[in-house]
């Protein structure tokens, strides 16, 4: 999959230190400084230590359930560590579901079922051996191997400390809205399922007015020209399509071309399809601003040019106004910009590390510019040897530029971390080590390109591997799907999603025969 692996693991760091020691941090409580309000007097808060189910076994902590701690987890439990030295493995998330976000879009339109997109991780790891723990990370205390979140288990918001022997970071990437004025108050990310949920709820309200009803059309901004943006728009636009509202899509790139990462074949494809449905594109392009036009929409009513119920149904996300700016004018900026109107706005761009760095807890982890953590080729951070990092929240140089920030990336690198954490924890138990290390030497991680996949909207797709395979259409739209109930993971999910998507399937397809009739 060429999407991004974001969202799904979004765990905020905030800066929080610790008054315990090594010597006393098996307590089972301690208390916490709160160092981020210097001028004001500290509070204090009781930590509870979870519990593991051996004292004695290694104990890998593995932050964040998308794509690449979920697989490294799973992965891990299924290495062969010798019987008396199974480690304990807990993953920890801000959420109690996993989300396979390339199949969001479909779940958005009503293409794909709930419990295929996005099982619950207790479903998930029944019987794997790893136990889990929703909660946020406040830090991680390098030093003494100690993980601090925010827990809600027992109805209320308490602070629990994880100790750990090896340590996987895959927090992912979350959206960044703040630096656009009017961004946050107005646009709708799309990276998780509460967003997902949002624009359903949308899309729904738009259902309930007769087409008849609409006097124009409904117009979508989309910022961002990547795989998401694109996959997003075509999906978007056929749904709309489909219940005979008119819609006008725009997406606004910031790049020189869009699908810049993409397969030659993928990238034509799409452009192709994009224009055959009429989808504006805006390449060189950035958004200034965000503008309130729900005035401007009172307006309207009142001039007679849209009804009271559209504005109000629009209304569950205001209208807005969005300022973009072209890079290719010699203009002053100012003469440059143009206002495109918004009913719905779509960001798909702009993602950023979560794992900024705050605080002294986290200080000592290498990051670079973006708050990702700067890793060797065995994805181990930079002078920490039991600290592993993988997926968007990582950098792991491939020759002179970074690995791309996507779903198939963070899958390739969970068996390499899986293994380099198995190799470290096991050496560094061996009577022979010489022996020991020679037989489990870490490996460096190397990304075989297999391809990508896209969806084009409904029963069509575009899938580009290796240079030798090149399909669109309806077969690439049914091989994806089943390439995807393959890659889910566990065999048991993978099954369960290759069910709802043939059931779904086959609705569509009697759904389209019944249309014809």
């Amino acid at each position: 999959s060429s999407s991004s692996s974001s969202s799904s693991s979004s765990l905020q760091t905030t800066a929080v230190t610790t008054t315990r020691t090594r010597a006393n941090r098996q307590q089972s409580s301690t208390v916490l400084q709160d160092h981020q309000a210097t001028t004001t007097p500290t509070t204090t808060v009781q930590i509870t230590e979870l519990s593991t189910p051996s004292t004695t076994a290694k104990k890998i902590c593995i932050l964040g359930g998308g794509f690449g701690g979920l697989n490294a987890a799973l992965t891990l439990s299924s290495l062969p560590f010798p019987p008396d030295e199974k480690p304990s493995i807990t993953l920890i998330d801000t959420k109690d579901r996993f989300v396979f976000l390339p199949l969001l879009y479909e779940l958005c339109v009503g293409d794909a079922d709930l419990n295929e997109v996005a099982p619950t991780y207790q479903s998930l790891l029944d019987n794997t051996g790893i136990g889990f723990q929703q909660g946020t990370v406040q830090g991680i205390d390098i030093e003494n191997n100690v993980v601090y979140l925010w827990t809600n288990s027992t109805g209320s918001k308490t602070t629990a400390s994880v100790l750990y022997d090896s340590l996987i970071v895959a927090t992912g990437s979350s959206v960044n809205l703040q630096t656009i004025p009017g961004a946050t108050t107005h646009a709708v990310p799309f990276y998780t399922i509460q967003n997902c949920l949002e624009l359903r709820k949308i899309l729904s309200l738009l259902d309930s007015i007769p087409s008849q009803d609409f006097e124009r059309k409904i117009n979508v901004v989309i910022v961002g020209g990547g795989y998401s943006g694109v996959e997003l728009g075509l999906n978007l636009m056929e749904r709309l399509n489909s219940i005979g509202k008119g819609v006008k899509v725009t997406m606004v790139h910031r790049g020189n071309e869009i699908l810049e990462y993409a397969s030659e074949y993928n990238q034509k494809i799409a452009i192709e399809r994009l224009k055959r449905m009429g989808v504006e594109i805006m390449t060189r392009t950035c958004v200034v601003e965000v503008m309130d036009a729900h005035g401007a929409a009172q307006e309207l009513v009142k001039d007679g040019l849209w009804k009271e119920d559209e504005m109000d149904i629009i209304s569950c996300k205001k209208p807005s106004r969005v300022v973009v700016c072209n890079k290719d004018s010699n203009q002053q900026q100012q003469q440059q910009q143009q206002i495109l109107e918004a009913d719905i706005l779509l960001w798909t761009a702009g993602s950023m590390s979560t794992n900024v760095q705050k605080g002294i807890l986290n200080s000592k982890l290498p990051r670079d510019s973006s708050g990702r953590i700067v890793v060797t080729k065995y994805l181990n951070a930079k002078d920490c040897e039991n600290v592993f990092a993988l997926g968007d929240c990582s950098r792991v140089m491939n020759e002179k530029h970074p690995y791309p920030a996507t779903a198939a990336v963070a899958m390739q690198q969970a068996p390499f971390v899986a293994w380099n954490v198995y190799s470290n924890l096991m050496t560094a138990k061996g009577d022979n080590r010489e022996e020991e290390e020679e037989k489990m030497k870490p490996m460096p991680f190397s990304l075989v390109n297999l391809g990508e996949m896209m969806t084009l909207g409904g029963q069509d797709a575009t899938i580009s591997s290796m240079g030798v395979v090149q399909l669109s259409g309806v077969a690439a739209s049914v091989i994806r799907r089943l390439v995807y109930a393959v890659r889910m993971p566990t065999p048991q999910q993978g099954l369960v999603a290759a069910m709802l998507s043939s059931t779904k399937r086959l609705e569509s397809l009697l759904k389209a025969k019944v249309t014809k009739q």
